[in-house]
């Protein structure tokens, strides 16, 4: 009878020490997901499109945060990144990640570096489907991590966008959300820099990254940027120079005012450009002056394109807005020119244009 109690008590001590150790489960995996948020997020995966298209998902958008706002429901961040972590389907994971990301409330999970780590293995094992919106929900999700202080999560975050296998929609969407608070830790704007420069990545990939590496705050960096920017203005590829253009309109870049103006006189009226050009010539319009930018050069040549009847008169429309933007008495002048066209798509925005001018206090 000695004997069996001394086993007895070896034998819970022992499993004291295993689960003390980690050999056993956490309260989180043992925790099930409760059944009516399984069921939300069970609808939410079978439905082939991630929007109110779906009935689960306007039955979840309506359900899931009024969840989150029932104090009983203390755990529900906690069973969705788990929901993540367990999930067999890159759909299930997709909808537990939509939840955390519009439904669930503020922002403490990206302090936790553990939940990173979960969003960043199911990115990893998603393979690149055109009809498919895993990775790009996937990825919105982990861009919270992007300004993480775990060096090791943040080191295998940027090794994931760097990496030409990871889920393509994914990748865009980690670079897309990136910005001057991600760019002030060490690497990423670099990498971006690094991707944005290598002919073999794809163009997709290379245009994502010069659509956000303006936002850099740092002013040598900064340079490093607007170098590039006016370096890529030469480039065959028309997207690449039309993300340029913007990239340096963004910026205000003063250095590159004069080539902008330059690339926009010699190829806005080529139809892969209107929309870039326009858009260039409106930020170097819009908000407070800056010294050594002539907005009025700015505006007149967005009036010499809106005018050029080379262009379609639908891409000539673009134009309208830095002539909006200038406004003024000028600004009326090109309008009320441009609203007597005969081509609809011209005079059209240009009179809804000319009356937000009229109107404007």
């Amino acid at each position: 009878m000695k004997n069996l109690v001394t086993i007895l008590c070896l034998f819970l001590f022992s499993s004291i020490l295993i689960s003390g150790c980690g050999g056993g489960k956490s309260k989180s995996e043992d925790r099930k997901m409760n059944a009516s948020l399984d069921s939300l997020i069970t609808n939410m995966a079978a439905c082939k499109e991630q929007n109110t298209n779906c009935p689960a998902y306007t039955k979840a958008s309506e359900q899931i945060p009024a969840m989150a706002k029932d104090t009983a429901n203390k755990n529900l961040v906690e069973d969705l990144f788990n929901g993540i972590a367990q999930s067999t389907s890159g759909a299930r994971s997709a909808a537990c990640a939509h939840a955390i990301n519009f439904w669930v409330g503020n922002s403490d999970h990206y302090k936790n570096a553990a939940y990173g780590r979960i969003v960043l293995d199911a990115l990893k094992k998603e393979k690149y489907d055109e009809k498919s919106y895993v990775g790009s929900t996937l990825g919105q999700l982990l861009s919270g991590w992007l300004v993480t202080d775990d060096q090791a999560l943040l080191k295998d975050i940027h090794a994931a966008i760097k990496d030409n296998n990871t889920e393509k929609r994914g990748r865009k969407e980690l670079i897309r959300l990136s910005g001057k608070e991600s760019f002030a830790k060490p690497g990423l704007l670099d990498l971006l820099i690094s991707l944005a420069n290598d002919s073999k990545e794809s163009e997709e990939i290379r245009v994502a990254c010069l659509g956000v590496i303006w936002r850099v705050d740092e002013k040598s960096q900064a340079k490093k940027v607007e170098d590039l920017y006016i370096g890529f203005l030469s480039n065959a590829a028309p997207a690449i120079v039309g993300a340029s253009l913007e990239g340096l309109g963004y910026m205000k870049s003063v250095n590159g005012f004069g080539k902008v103006l330059e690339t926009i006189e010699k190829s806005g009226a080529n139809e892969e450009y209107y929309s870039s050009s326009s858009r260039a010539l409106n930020s170097y319009i819009s908000f407070e002056a800056k010294e050594g930018i002539d907005t009025k050069k700015a505006f007149n040549l967005a009036v010499k394109m809106a005018n050029n009847t080379n262009l379609k008169p639908y891409n000539r429309s673009y134009y309208i807005l830095p002539i909006e933007t200038f406004g003024g008495s000028e600004g009326k002048k090109a309008l009320s020119k441009l609203e007597a066209s005969t081509e609809k798509d011209i005079a059209n925005p240009a009179k809804q244009a000319l009356e937000r001018l009229k109107n404007k206090k």
